[in-house]
């Protein structure tokens, strides 16, 4: 048996912590992720109980032994064999006896075990595995997989008991694939990934007013491209071969598909191609026909009737429908707030932060409130679904069945894998693997728009989690877009409101000196004795303006450091920080202001800047008293045409989000180096489309796709610092 011998000392700081830690499931914290200073190699999401025994084991090659009592045998060797691709292992399954230097794997059933659990047991000279079910195999084959290190041709792994199981029986993700067509290929391709991360949902949405992708052999005409939008791939659709084969496939990776036929809303395509509304005789003949296609190609559990965001005119058009795919061994899932529900509906709600809507608790649920990605950045998207609670329980139950991460596609796209860098798909996505996964003890609403304080143990865990996340970043998604950087360390210090008086541009004494405090007319304004900490900080988020339209707000949801001194007003705030450089050198910056990346139901959440100009509201930076020069934009700023009226969102996004453009080149000096930003919110010239007021800043290093940390920078943010 070959001993192991230390690679690099991140790998020691991982043996060191498992040796003194034995993690379960926190209690009094603010979450329950571990909360060590450091965790490398990096587990996500974390296992519920990790004991650390004496030794590590080091190996040439794997030998594996799969029982053919093991459920979903075939589909595990398959698993294996890809671990070994990834990992570069040389492996036998179930052939002949182990090779000198070779490490056992074994997988062994116990029908003790219940659900997706497992106890995974790592010694030297053999790795067990014990589950009772298809999907405990395969999670712990996941852990497996992260815990194997190759160095110079050897590999190695702790000597460790793990014993983990989900908190939630359901964690998903859900394609808008309706809006914007996403081929079965980039469909694998993700839920390949996700599976890795004991993802176990894809969720389809597969109808809307775009476009209607799922064949339907009695009605062809339904995804015909004359019936679809001319902007979003008309004619593109699955048929129902290719959606068997994705079922098929997911299902080899522990992942049940839940389609989504959206009624009686969102149905632009079906009342064109058929002639008549779904809210007719003929409408529902047509629509009970549909789910009989339907139903054969998705063997899951789920089958998903939309609901939401429809005037309902034929008042048994729901409870019929519903009867009709319950009739066919399905649950009916329905959006909440949506259409009426009866109590044998699960809901799956989303409308806490856009709709002011309350979680029925005593409802079957799935959650995505908080998990919405079309309206989040990448780097404060992350811990906005870090500090979730699923469900608003610590564990799920026989009610709160777990949450679903929507990627919505109300905004047309310029291909398909736009969808992987203008969202930031795959920080957030991990990020939900994790907190579905672990659970939570608590929701943090203020900690959703901003990082906790420096030192609390929100912050302590957060910090814990995003050094995994960077470390899955470097190691697993090469040449993939995953666009986060630490941040728990940068802090920033705010003044404000300033009064620009309609004139979002207007200078204010802060740019030309630090000072403790400052007049603006009849008010003394100081920089706030409590600094605030991330990249990215929101001044105002978003959900605080609620329903602006309707003149509907709600300041303190998800309240922030500015949120009492803001308000629901106009205002010009400043942000301080200043840089330490070990020394001088050129890095690039990740800036930007507002965001223009959200696109749902009509409008952005702010305007795209004008050629010269970080933003369109008036913000600006800069550095060491210099003013950072934005790029040339390859786009128009586009207006906001007001509520019904038109729809920007048929012109696809290039670099309006700071997170899927290139950042620009600056220069640090050696030692301090002040930034200072300008942050405004304010309708002017004309254009009352703004909703957020935020900005990202951090220097990172950058190779074209990936962003990294700089190494050595240190975050000061009093305005006297030296």
């Amino acid at each position: 048996m070959l001993l192991f011998r230390v690679f690099s000392i991140p790998v020691r700081f991982f043996i060191a912590l498992l040796i003194y830690f034995s993690w379960g499931p926190l209690a009094g914290g603010v979450v329950t992720a571990p909360v060590p200073e450091f965790s490398s190699p990096a587990l996500i999401p974390y296992p519920s109980k990790v004991v650390r025994g004496a030794g590590e084991a080091g190996f040439r090659s794997v030998h594996v032994k799969v029982g053919p009592d093991v459920p979903g045998r075939d589909d595990l060797m398959r698993e294996i064999k890809d671990i070994f691709r990834t990992s570069g292992i040389q492996g036998s399954l179930n052939s002949g006896g182990a090779a000198e230097g070779a490490m056992t794997w074994e997988l062994f059933p116990d029908a003790r075990m219940k659900g997706e659990g497992y106890d995974l047991s790592v010694g030297l000279g053999k790795a067990t595995v014990r589950a009772g079910s298809f999907g405990g195999f395969f999670n712990a084959l996941q852990t497996l997989r992260q815990l194997v290190f190759n160095r110079e041709g050897e590999f190695a792994m702790p000597v460790v008991r793990i014993s983990d199981k989900p908190a939630f029986v359901l964690r998903g993700i859900m394609l808008d694939v309706g809006r914007y067509y996403m081929s079965p290929a980039l469909i694998k391709e993700v839920m390949r990934r996700l599976s890795r991360y004991k993802i176990n949902t894809l969720h389809l949405h597969l109808t809307d007013d775009p476009a209607w992708r799922m064949e339907v052999k009695k009605y062809p005409s339904l995804t015909d491209g004359a019936f679809h939008w001319k902007s979003r791939l008309p004619g593109r659709f699955y048929t129902q071969a290719q959606l068997k084969d994705l079922t098929d496939y997911c299902a080899r990776l522990n992942i049940q598909v839940i389609p989504e036929i959206d009624m009686p809303g969102h149905s632009q395509p079906f009342a064109r191609a058929m002639k008549t509304g779904m809210q007719t005789e003929k409408g529902v003949s047509i629509l009970k026909d549909v789910v009989d296609e339907a139903v054969s190609l998705f063997p899951g559990r789920f089958f998903h009737m939309g609901s939401d965001e429809a005037h309902i005119s034929m008042k048994d058009f729901i409870p019929r429908m519903a009867e009709h795919i319950r009739g066919k061994g399905k649950e009916v899932v329905v959006w909440s707030p949506g259409g009426p529900h009866d109590k044998d509906s699960v809901l799956m709600c989303w409308g806490e932060n856009e709709a002011g809507a309350r979680m029925d608790k005593n409802m079957k649920r799935i959650d995505s409130n908080g998990f919405y990605i079309d309206w989040a950045d990448s780097q404060s998207g992350v811990y906005q679904v870090f500090f979730q609670q699923p469900c608003e329980v610590p564990q799920g139950d026989d009610k709160a069945l777990g949450a679903i991460m929507p990627v919505w596609c109300d905004g047309n796209l310029s291909s398909e894998r736009r969808v992987l860098e203008q969202y930031p798909f795959y920080p957030c996505a991990l990020t939900f693997a994790e907190r579905v996964w672990r659970g939570s003890a608590t929701k943090r609403r203020d900690y959703m728009a901003q990082l906790p304080p420096r030192g609390t143990d929100g912050w302590k865990e957060f910090r814990e989690f995003e050094q995994r996340l960077a470390f899955h970043r470097d190691h697993f998604f090469q040449g993939v877009p995953f666009a986060y950087v630490k941040q728990a360390d940068v802090a920033w210090s705010l003044v404000g409101p300033f009064d620009h008086r309609g004139k979002n541009d207007t200078s204010f004494e802060p740019e030309r000196r630090i000072a403790p405090s400052y007049r603006d007319g009849d008010r003394i304004l100081a920089w706030k004795k409590t600094p605030v900490y991330g990249a990215a900080v929101h001044v105002r988020h978003l959900f605080a303006m609620f329903n602006m339209h309707r003149n509907q707000y709600r300041t303190d949801h998800w309240p922030t450091l500015m949120s009492r001194e803001v308000g629901k007003e106009d205002g010009t705030c400043y942000a301080l920080t200043f840089i330490r450089s070990p020394r001088e050198q050129e890095v690039w910056l990740m800036f930007g202001l507002n965001g223009m990346w959200g696109h749902s139901g009509g409008y952005r959440s702010a305007r795209a800047p004008e050629q010269g100009s970080w933003d369109f509201s008036g913000g600006d930076v800069w550095l060491n008293g210099r003013r950072v020069n934005p790029p040339r934009w390859p786009f128009k700023s586009l207006p906001w045409t007001g509520w019904g009226k038109g729809r920007i969102e048929e012109s696809p996004l290039t670099w309006e989000g700071y997170f899927f453009r290139p950042p620009v080149k600056i220069k640090l000096r050696k030692g301090l180096n002040r930034v200072l930003i300008r942050s405004v919110f304010g309708y002017w010239k004309g254009d009352d489309g703004q909703r957020s007021w935020f900005f990202c800043c951090i220097p990172v290093l950058w190779d074209g796709i990936h962003y990294r940390e700089v190494p050595g920078l240190e975050y000061d943010p009093r305005p006297d610092a030296r």
